[in-house]
């Protein structure tokens, strides 16, 4: 199942998503209890259910944000977008695409595949998950300008947004094993981040227009609203600035 450039966007098999499925419930039953005893991870979501289908859009400041972000959707399962090149690689590219990866070809003309990619995700797990800002800014509490892919999906697709927000704060006890963990990792700040997750009210697109070029051109206004309110909520709940480190680095032989 490794993919390779040219290859259909998403594996339609009943059985990888059965896989899928039961790869969700193991990584939430192992990864809730680790990502709270390491990164004091706090959930918040609305009172409401979530709706049936719906595009998730997050800001993208940690390695471990598709982890975090879908311990904070449990018991729903997403699919989610990523670099075509980590779909590539032999082994991690079969995991991700069985956990719902779909990769994002560079090529404009796949447009219609991930198109149809995103319809197929709608139909089964009835999410897409999406990181607008196009990469992983380390420690980012600024948000970092929308692309506006998502957006047009969702007009496209007339379902609702549904930001999930990642806030960074430092932690007032800092993690016993953290200065060990800081040497393996690399990240200066390993134990002291303190991550809460936000998953914030679903918010409807605008209509979809006549043609391709005005559901665009709405697309974009639409991101920028969306990541006004998710820059408010990092911001009125004190998401820290000083813990940026800057974009993080291909992994060589991975997505580089």
């Amino acid at each position: 199942m490794r993919y390779r450039k040219g290859d259909p966007l998403v594996i339609q098999s009943r059985l990888v998503l059965l896989l899928g499925d039961i790869g969700h419930a193991l990584i939430w039953m192992i990864g809730l209890p680790l990502s709270k005893a390491l990164y004091g991870l706090r959930i918040c979501r609305p009172a409401k259910r979530l709706p049936s289908r719906a595009v998730l859009v997050s800001n993208h400041c940690m390695p471990l944000d598709p982890l975090f972000h879908g311990i904070a959707i449990f018991p729903r399962r997403t699919f989610f977008t990523l670099l075509e090149e980590t779909c590539e690689a032999p082994v991690l590219g079969t995991f991700v695409r069985t956990m719902g990866g779909i990769p994002l070809p560079r090529d404009q003309s796949r447009l219609a595949d991930i198109r149809n990619a995103v319809d197929f995700a709608l139909r089964t797990r009835g999410f897409v998950h999406f990181y607008p800002e196009g990469e992983c800014f380390l420690g980012n509490q600024n948000i970092f300008p929308f692309k506006a892919g998502a957006f047009y999906f969702a007009i496209e697709a007339g379902v609702p947004v549904i930001p999930v927000v990642s806030i960074l704060k430092r932690r007032g006890t800092i993690l016993q094993a953290g200065a060990t963990l800081r040497a393996i990792t690399g990240n200066p700040h390993f134990g002291q981040e303190q991550v809460s997750v936000h998953v914030l009210e679903p918010i409807q697109p605008p209509t979809r227009g006549p043609n391709d070029r005005a559901n665009l051109v709405a697309a974009i206004r639409f991101a920028r609203q969306v990541q006004s309110l998710m820059q408010a909520e990092i911001d009125r709940h004190g998401g820290d600035r000083s813990l940026y480190r800057g974009p993080m680095p291909r992994i060589k032989g991975v997505n580089d």
